[in-house]
């Protein structure tokens, strides 16, 4: 049952979601005969290979290839669930789960009445700053501070006049002042007062460019009264699940055809909007430095390449400490921006332009070797006495360090800037461990026969045609042996509802022995849904087989490397893989 949705309800979805329809909005297709074709949106080409057919995609430059679900997975950088959300809003399908609520056509219309609300206020902002007198001392602030027409319009930058006026005017619009308190723009219905007045605006949105909360900022240099004002947790935001400039990142990737290769985190959207302005456009901001899970995850989606940028002062080196560990739960590759004392990202380009972010960009840590700088930094390395305290608090670093080969490169480092021996420094983090009782493993012979048991079983599925077998969750090299790749790839190739038994026969003779145990697998099982999760278990091995191979490989190699470089850079791939290996997620793993 993919992502909890019943195979029904998926095969109903797809049928309702035109594939050419929903990608041509984001890819201009041409129709080539019966089938379609583009630019592929996931890669950089100047020739179309990219084809739509029978419900599928298939990039036969990168590879890419998939449903329409995977499709808006990709493109929207959202979870499964999500994506299905996505399409069944657009052709008016309930999901199961709210299908028996009698109150969600209510709650929904509700809903869309606030976000209909946020959008007009936004507009209204929008108009006020770009009226000639009314929002000309703002604009002036912002052109002083670098931010052009053109910058201001991306963002959607406005202005609220005083108190009074946006209420007013939604009021003429028919909002009644219940909605408004709702949505945060004011603090009650008794006194309503504009909650961001005289400030300029900062509309927040979602990852759908819905408007769901606002942030606001002086510009008269008013004294006594704070800086910022954002909006409270409301019945649209919740600020510990947004992600300031998320959207901005999936239109620049709608527009340009490809994604960011990395992201930079921020503290605030001024930051962001500051980097966007100097033409860094790769940025966002977790509104505040108390970053979640939730939001952790997902930048994951978004990203493998992460770059933590925050304040140079005390409070933002905090800050990219207790952020980190949770960020490399989730993201795979994570390094961190060092500032100069005090400056932030927006003071940085500011005095010094992109070049001078980019630059610090580029001598940015990975979060190892950034705790241990700290460490350094804070104590006098040439005295006996900081010598000695910085070696206390690395071996907290070192001490949270899993894998043995990544702490013993940083033993090293520690150990030539303290004068501390490599041995004794082990000894202390933990490195010299008593040995474990050794549980009683597979031998190599029922590894390989396991292995090929659920590689046959797979390949049975899919050549069966089995509508919860999707190839696109496969990949050729996790299966046992060539045969099996062989018949996989070709498989890929065919045509959707094509008689892939028969077929075979036709491609590969009656006399490939391995070809008849595949097809022998009569495998009995309760229902479909139990068949399914046995498919994805299959798949889900087979992955962790592959993976965990690699990891050995690199691990016998590690020893054998003496360039610092190659040796971190393994370090890195490891660590990576590792990652990898534990999720059970099998999206992680293609």
């Amino acid at each position: 049952m993919a992502g909890g949705f019943t195979p029904e309800f998926m095969e109903e979805l797809k049928y309702k979601c035109d594939i050419v329809e929903v990608i041509s909005q984001y890819v201009p297709l041409q129709k080539k005969g019966g089938r379609y074709f583009g630019c592929c949106p996931f890669h950089n080409e100047k020739t179309a290979s990219f084809c739509v057919n029978n419900g599928w995609y298939h990039c036969f430059g990168c590879g890419a290839s998939g449903d329409v679900v995977k499709f808006v997975m990709e493109m929207e950088s959202v979870s499964f669930y999500d994506a299905v959300k996505i399409l069944a809003d657009k052709v008016g399908m309930q999901l199961p789960e709210v299908k028996f609520d009698p109150k969600y056509a209510e709650k929904k219309e509700h809903s869309d009445v606030l976000k209909q609300l946020m959008r007009d206020v936004a507009r209204y902002y929008r108009n006020n700053l770009l009226d000639e007198n009314k929002g000309k001392d703002a604009r002036e602030y912002l052109h002083a501070r670098g931010l052009d027409d053109e910058v201001c319009k991306r963002y959607g930058l406005g202005l609220s006049l005083d108190g009074e006026s946006m209420v007013g005017y939604m009021r003429r619009k028919g909002y009644s002042l219940k909605d408004l308190e709702e949505c945060g723009l004011i603090a009650n219905t008794q006194r309503p007062y504009d909650a961001f007045a005289n400030r300029v605006i900062v509309p927040i949105m979602d990852g759908m460019s819905n408007v769901i909360a606002f942030g606001g900022r002086i510009y008269h240099g008013e004294q006594d009264i704070a800086k910022y004002k954002n909006s409270t947790n409301t019945t649209l935001f919740d600020k510990g699940r947004t992600i300031y400039g998320i959207n901005f990142i999936k239109r620049d990737k709608k527009l340009n055809g490809v994604a960011y290769k990395e992201l930079v985190l921020v503290e605030g959207y001024m930051d962001v909007i500051s980097l966007g302005a100097a033409g860094i456009k790769n940025a966002v901001a977790c509104m505040g430095t108390a970053l979640t899970e939730g939001q952790a995850r997902e930048l994951s989606r978004m990203t493998e390449n992460l770059y933590v940028c925050y304040d140079g002062d005390g409070a933002g080196k905090k800050a990219t400490i207790r952020n980190v560990d949770i960020l490399t739960k989730f993201v795979q590759n994570v390094k961190v921006i060092s500032l100069d004392e005090g400056k932030d990202p927006d003071e940085t380009v500011r005095d010094g332009g992109a070049e001078a972010f980019l630059k610090k960009q580029k001598e940015a840590l990975p979060v190892i070797e950034y705790k241990l700088k700290l460490c350094a930094d804070a104590n006098d390395l040439g005295s006996v006495n900081g010598r000695a305290k910085y070696v206390q608090s690395a071996l907290k670093v070192l001490k949270s360090i899993d894998n043995r080969a990544e702490r013993e490169v940083y033993t090293e480092i520690v150990s030539k800037k303290s004068g501390v021996s490599v041995a004794t420094l082990s000894d202390e983090a933990g490195m010299i461990r008593p040995p474990k009782i050794e549980q009683p493993k597979e031998n190599d012979e029922e590894k390989v026969a396991k292995t090929l048991r659920a590689s046959r079983f797979v390949l049975n599925r899919i050549l069966k045609g089995e509508k919860f077998a999707d190839v696109n969750v496969v990949k050729s090299e996790w299966l046992a042996n060539d045969v099996h790749k062989e018949v996989f790839e070709w498989a890929k190739t065919m045509p959707v509802n094509t008689d892939l038994v028969n077929s075979m026969f036709s491609k590969f003779g009656y006399e490939n022995e391995e070809i008849g145990k595949i097809l022998d697998i009569n495998m009995k099982f309760a229902d479909t849904i139990r068949e399914a999760d046995y498919f994805n278990d299959c798949v889900l091995m087979l992955a962790n087989e592959h993976i965990a191979k690699r990891l050995d490989r690199l691990k016998e190699g590690y020893n054998d490397l003496s360039d610092p470089e190659a040796k971190r850079a393994s370090i890195l791939e490891i660590s990576r893989l590792q990652k990898i290996l534990k999720s059970k997620d099998i999206n992680d793993k293609l």
